[in-house]
């Protein structure tokens, strides 16, 4: 089954399941008297945002075969975009309820019936969770509280929704809608046991140890580490998996790695991980991952890999260390005897903030490859391009027939949403642009 043709299916269960509780209480309708169509709408929109943020954690909770079709870039971008929408939906619930009776007193957490309480109990929940979400770096919180913050979250707004339908109870006499969402209620913390209990667990018996760990330049370390009593990982080239460490896999931090290694891995099957240093993770705690350390991946996702999309040729585009994912790819297509032609655009702020440069500069001997370094405050003797990728930085580099190579785009949030939009000026058809962000917050 081709990727376009799951990724339909994956998407039409999405909508399905989304749309069943409103059309079970459409279907049957247990309620004898007339109600306003506004009455009616607000339920609807509730039904409906109840669903939404029922199987908001399925879209996270790294279903590798529900992700392949979509990578984890778009999936992680449709979580937040849907996130919103049942934001929206379960405040016009609120208001349209206002109206018929039902004052802003419903707000109240400790104040009214069991539906009244519960109800606010989730408004509040689900309010907390959007707003330390989006201010998350200006709250200062840590990536790890904030992650265990979300779930918290996430489990009070489901659990405090379902129990304010089952005391309203109107449309909820429906026996087969009340089971439907009692059967949503129940993947949704099937799902979020797997994530944080069953996967670590697994995770757990097949541990790795750091045999390498070096500063690379550019506040960024190369983490080499090899497989401990199993065969390794199978991953293909740009693909990244979740570094865990800590004590131990249940409760160890959790954190985005591109895998910088070839997909050809040898024997023994080592991996190199280039990290950057962000935030407090990757500044305090990854410097002191000494030789010997266990640590543990969970992978390998993402689909910003040319496996997936045979092309005449590839334009990389790299930001910063965006240019791990680029280097995996380059370093398989040397192994693998590849010469299709590459162009590697690579953007830093200086020439000091670029990493694997002697590497680059071997790699364009071994390859079919032509590199164009861009800096945005380059020294006064650099004779190359400055400033930012634009269009017509591209247009000077691109090979004439550009429009069928394959583009891979990694780097800072900011720049790759221009570069989308650029890319698509140039002519550049969108199923040829592949992109992948790691601020998974």
């Amino acid at each position: 089954m081709g990727l376009l043709f799951r990724g339909i299916v994956w998407f039409g269960v999405y909508v399905l399941l989304v749309l069943l509780p409103l059309g079970l209480a459409l279907l049957r309708d247990p309620i004898d008297m007339a109600r306003a169509w506004s009455l009616e709408f607000a339920v609807a929109i509730g039904l409906i945002a109840f669903a939404i943020l029922a199987f908001e954690f399925a879209l996270v909770s790294r279903l590798r075969s529900a992700s392949e079709p979509f990578g984890t870039d778009s999936l992680m971008q449709f979580h937040r975009q849907m996130g919103v929408v049942g934001m929206v939906f379960l405040l016009l619930h609120v208001l349209l309820l206002v109206p018929h009776g039902v004052g802003l007193a419903m707000l109240n957490p400790l104040g009214g019936g069991t539906a009244s309480q519960t109800g606010a109990i989730a408004f509040w929940a689900l309010l907390l969770l959007g707003v330390t979400s989006a201010s998350r770096t200006r709250l200062r919180l840590r990536y790890e509280s904030w992650q265990w913050l979300h779930a918290l979250t996430a489990v009070v707004v489901g659990g405090a929704a379902l129990l304010h339908m089952l005391a309203v109870n109107h449309y909820l006499s429906n026996g087969v809608l009340r089971t439907t969402l009692l059967v949503y209620t129940v993947a949704f913390i099937a799902l979020l046991l797997r994530y944080r209990v069953v996967r670590p667990l697994h995770l757990a018996r097949h541990p790795w140890k750091v045999i390498r760990n070096e500063s690379i330049g550019g506040d960024t370390r190369s983490l080499q580490i090899r497989p401990v009593g199993h065969k390794g990982l199978d991953f293909q080239p740009g693909q990244f998996v979740w570094l865990a460490t800590g004590r131990r896999a249940l409760t160890a931090q959790q954190h985005p790695i591109t895998i910088a290694s070839s997909a050809e891995t040898g024997d023994p099957a080592d991996i190199e991980l280039a990290i950057k240093a962000f935030g407090d993770w990757s500044r305090d705690v990854v410097p002191k991952l000494t030789v010997g350390t266990r640590v543990w991946l969970d992978g390998p996702y993402g689909a910003l890999t040319p496996d997936r999309f045979p092309g005449q040729g590839f334009v990389l585009i790299a930001g910063g260390i965006g240019i791990t994912p680029m280097l995996s790819i380059l370093r398989t297509m040397r192994d693998r005897g590849d010469v299709r032609p590459v162009l590697l655009v690579y953007a830093a702020d200086r020439p000091e903030r670029m990493v694997y440069q002697h590497e680059l500069d071997a790699l364009e001997k071994e390859l079919n490859l032509r590199t164009v370094q861009v800096f945005e405050s380059p020294p006064p003797e650099w004779q190359g391009e400055r400033g930012l990728v634009s269009v017509a930085l591209l247009r000077r580099h691109l090979p004439q027939h550009f429009k069928h190579y394959q583009f891979f785009v990694c780097g800072p949030a900011a720049m790759m949403d221009i570069l989308e939009d650029q890319l698509l000026e140039l002519g550049v058809p969108a199923a040829q642009i592949c992109t992948e962000r790691f601020n998974m917050g």
